[in-house]
């Protein structure tokens, strides 16, 4: 039995003629009675809260994507003939935030009610779900029977697919300039023809072919494509410095999202995809493979990628690389700057990987530490934080220009920024034709 505000304030009441019976002798049975006609009333409140037939059931998705508002519904189905308030709240596991985390809903009688509400989980893996518990309000609004339903349930939380489950759903045959991709069809300034149509303003000259323009006395332009099958090698740094958290997400979670959004794109593209996971030596690796199957199996992989509280043995990752491909790829290598002492090892391996290869080194910014440079310190001990946060990001800085030295590109961006980024400049490398 919880009381509610009502019991409390007729409680806070009649503790006013409590105190004028301590005065008046005569008005302490009084007082008593009063007293017990609420205790009865709240009992007979709560035995008719008993009374209300409920189920509550949980619908959750098969896959919950870390980062990201998932729904979730709970099912009310009321069995009585009178409307009844009740207060909702989940279970949530503890690596998730619930929002809203309870609600207040009327029942009306014999009905059926969906509430939902949305929880977003800030690690990846297997999670479980625990009961769920209703507060039944009596009609008298004097109490509330707290009830607990059994729904323990397993969660498997995925990286965040939504950008790449809005380009299947888009369909490849359309430009999404909506999304950020500078481009997404294989039409570009590739080597390989793909067809002839009507010149279009803009178009360069040097795309028009003039035979084709002769015969149909109208200008038509080549549309060349980029080369299909090309290898692509996505590597990511499951180190220590990979699971500091920044805007609420590990940095491993932030390149685990971009690096799938890469491989389906580049999947759909029709390139070859392999994966290596490292961190004082290859954790996983797949080779470079075409199709949907591909794609599964890096979903796999990445599913369970943790950071290891190890440093990053960069030289143990290339030379694994120099063995196992053979053909030119790209190699886009998910890392973190801020540890200059271990980042300053992949420097000579990287550039020595670039006569053969395409490396292209990807990170995301602390945005926590360029919070810190936004605003004047107002102590002491702020100063010197924003002091040590300095010297960090012009070490950071630094690096990565000697990283980029030797054919080496780079990539730091905001954390939301990753994803598109990574996926336009390998767009970019294959419209070069680089690759």
């Amino acid at each position: 039995m919880i009381p509610t505000t009502r019991l409390w304030a007729l409680l806070a009441t009649l503790a006013i003629p409590m105190m004028v019976a301590g005065f008046k002798p005569g008005l302490g049975g009084l007082v008593l009675a009063l007293d017990v006609l609420v205790v009865g009333l709240a009992a007979v409140d709560f035995a008719l809260a008993r009374r209300v037939r409920l189920e509550v059931h949980r619908l959750l998705p098969q896959k919950l994507s870390v980062g990201a508002p998932n729904r979730v519904e709970l099912q009310l189905l009321h069995r009585s003939n009178q409307a009844v308030k009740v207060r909702v709240k989940d279970d949530v596991p503890e690596a998730f935030t619930a929002s809203p985390e309870e609600a207040p809903l009327t029942l009306a009688p014999q009905s059926e009610t969906r509430w939902v509400y949305r929880v977003t989980p800030s690690k990846r893996g297997k999670f479980s779900f625990g009961d769920i518990h209703v507060r039944v309000r009596g009609p008298l609004g004097l109490v509330f029977q707290e009830r607990t339903f059994p729904a323990q349930e397993n969660a498997a939380v995925f990286p965040d697919l939504r950008g790449a489950t809005r380009l299947l759903l888009s369909g490849a045959a359309l430009d999404l300039v909506n999304l950020g991709l500078r481009q997404l069809r294989r039409d570009g300034r590739g080597s390989e023809f793909a067809r002839l149509r009507d010149y279009a303003q803009g178009d360069s000259v040097r795309d028009v072919d003039w035979k084709a323009t002769a015969r149909r006395s109208k200008p038509v332009t080549r549309v060349m494509e980029s080369e299909r099958s090309q290898s692509i090698l996505i590597c990511v740094d499951a180190g220590r410095s990979m699971a500091a958290q920044v805007d609420g997400l590990t940095k491993l979670d932030h390149a685990v999202n971009a690096a799938l959004f890469l491989a389906f794109v580049a999947v759909r593209n029709g390139d070859r995809v392999g994966l290596a996971v490292f961190a004082d030596g290859v954790k996983a690796y797949l080779p470079p493979e075409a199709g949907r199957g591909q794609y599964r199996k890096i979903i796999d992989t990445l599913y369970s990628a943790t950071p290891s509280l190890t440093y990053v043995d960069y030289l143990a990752l290339f030379k694994e690389l120099n063995i196992r491909l053979n053909r030119r790829s790209l190699l886009c290598v998910f890392t973190d700057f801020l540890d200059e002492e271990q980042a300053s090892t992949m420097i000579d391996p990287l550039r020595r990987l670039a006569r053969r290869h395409v490396p292209l080194c990807l990170s995301v910014k602390d945005t926590a530490l360029l919070g810190l440079l936004r605003k004047p310190p107002p102590g002491p001990e702020e100063a010197f934080q924003q002091a040590v946060a300095s010297e960090l990001l012009s070490d950071r800085e630094t690096l990565k220009a000697r990283v980029s030295m030797g054919g080496v590109q780079m990539i730091d961006v905001l954390p939301d920024e990753l994803s598109l980024a990574a996926v336009n400049r390998y767009l970019d490398i294959k419209a070069r034709g680089v690759l």
